[in-house]
């Protein structure tokens, strides 16, 4: 652990700060300098058995699923919540798509996809919020991280993804009634 100090030139007094500790550290992985690549090592150590496929011919390793948590783990971290713009950020190599044909489509995709992956969306944005904590952390703004809370938070943006898409979906049954 690295101490750095910095004179005040008023009283000459040298407040200590210490880094957090980091167990990646020591283990020689690399530490994430992006939310990115956070939220990419988060899902890379999802097992097979936690995830289930987009479409129910999709088979392990899941590079699809995996694109789709990534997708939604990053939109979440970044507190957008709709499935309908989250879709519009889907990348033209995930072929979520050619699997539907449309965006309405894509969003529906995308809120199955929160269904049957809540576990492992849950992971993974919790592994993602924790970075940005740690990254507040090393900039001043926060004094601790708890990955307790950490999860909570990851449960409370997924109940307000589902919370969204249910309103939105409120709106198109009114809009085509009408």
């Amino acid at each position: 652990m690295t101490t750095m100090t910095m004179a005040d030139a008023r009283n000459n007094f040298r407040p200590a700060r210490t880094a957090p500790a980091d167990d990646d550290q020591t283990s020689g992985n690399p530490i994430p300098g992006t939310i990115r690549q956070a939220v990419q090592d988060a899902v890379d150590a999802i097992e097979d058995d936690l995830l289930k496929g987009i479409s129910s011919g999709e088979a392990p390793p899941f590079a699809q699923a995996r694109a789709a948590l990534v997708l939604l783990t990053l939109c979440y971290a970044r507190k957008i919540y709709s499935s309908a713009d989250a879709a519009s950020l889907v990348p033209p190599d995930l072929c979520i798509a050619c699997l539907c044909g449309d965006k309405l489509a894509d969003a529906c995709i995308l809120r199955r996809f929160r269904a049957d992956n809540r576990e492992a969306i849950h992971c993974s944005l919790t592994a993602a919020l924790h970075f940005l904590v740690t990254q507040k952390i090393a900039a001043g703004v926060v004094t601790k991280a708890s990955l307790g809370h950490s999860a909570a938070e990851a449960s409370r943006r997924i109940i307000m993804a589902m919370f969204v898409d249910s309103m939105e979906l409120d709106g198109q049954r009114a809009d085509n009634a009408a």
